[in-house]
């Protein structure tokens, strides 16, 4: 019997250590999941995280260049990885885009299908993103998923190291 008590104790314990983080984020632990989202008050740290991935993927469709590398950090310790390519500092990321897109129109349609966001600190998060892109002019399609990580600055929060996934369709 006292075996039983102090079991049960154990069960209750791990149950409520489990099921707060799901409680208090979306399923999963995750702090904003896209395919999960309802109406909320105000905008959470995830909600502002999901924004700001919303907003650079708009630049994409826009053609922007510029715009879409706003939402990464401006500086020379960035990282970014696609694939196999590395690129050390936000301006060697500029340079590959200006350079590997002189016609804007050939950047294709990204199109989100998940967005997930984690607070791992107050002011760094973890965003995971799965995605397509489309080509008007082909039938060409690539999918891919984007691990980010963002860090919140007074200026907002900046992806400060990413690497994304891709394969031809």
């Amino acid at each position: 019997m006292m075996w039983r008590g102090k079991f049960g104790r154990l069960v209750v314990v791990l149950l409520l250590w489990f099921s707060v983080p799901v409680m208090a984020n979306a399923p999963g632990g995750w702090l904003f999941d896209s395919l999960a989202a309802g109406p909320e008050e105000g905008q959470s740290d995830g909600q502002q995280v999901y924004q700001v991935l919303l907003r650079m993927l708009n630049r994409w469709n826009a053609h922007d260049v510029d715009g879409h590398l706003e939402v990464y950090w401006k500086s020379p310790d960035l990282l970014v990885v696609v694939d196999s390519e590395q690129f050390n500092g936000w301006q060697q990321l500029h340079d590959f885009y200006i350079n590997g897109y002189p016609d804007r129109n050939s950047m294709g349609y990204i199109s989100p299908a998940r967005i997930q966001v984690k607070l791992l600190e107050p002011d760094l998060a973890l965003a995971l993103t799965w995605w397509s892109v489309t080509f008007p002019d082909s039938r060409r399609k690539v999918v891919g998923n984007t691990i980010m990580n963002l860090r919140k600055f007074d200026d907002g929060w900046k992806i400060v190291a990413a690497h994304s996934s891709t394969t031809d369709m």
